[in-house]
């Protein structure tokens, strides 16, 4: 069941994918620490069962993460996160994610939080690296 909740997901974010892309403009600087836990669905961040990454290795897989995400253009409709990042920075600011890692097509797919209508696909070799970062933990 959740396989396919997978891939009705990922089939609709390639749907998205194939009009235009366009970039991002999350902010990558400065990042402190992230924390990642299974997520419990939209609007619930959990609060136990955390990772917090705050090694300089692990925080570069975040910043690609950020930085190359794309966005897709349209209203996007999945099911539920597999993961809920907060991403803390050096100033005490925050910022929240909802993460999807898709390990059959390779391409994973972000939302910011506050606006989960938009759809960012995370490239190949950035989703491999956050899939051995989160399998090592």
């Amino acid at each position: 069941m959740k396989q396919s909740m997978r891939r009705i997901g990922a089939f609709t974010i390639m749907a998205f994918a194939l009009t235009s892309c366009g970039s991002n403009d999350f902010r990558t600087d400065g990042i402190e620490a992230v924390t990642v836990s299974e997520s419990d669905g939209f609007y619930r961040f959990q609060t136990g069962d955390l990772i917090t990454f705050d090694e300089p290795k692990a925080i570069q897989v975040f910043e690609d993460m950020l930085r190359e995400a794309e966005r897709i253009p349209g209203i996007a409709n999945v099911v539920g996160p597999e993961y809920d990042l907060e991403v803390r920075f050096e100033d005490e600011e925050t910022d929240r994610y909802y993460l999807w890692l898709n390990e059959l097509d390779g391409e994973s797919s972000l939302y910011d939080a506050d606006d989960t209508d938009t759809a960012y696909l995370i490239p190949v070799d950035v989703t491999n690296r956050l899939i051995e970062l989160l399998e090592a933990d």
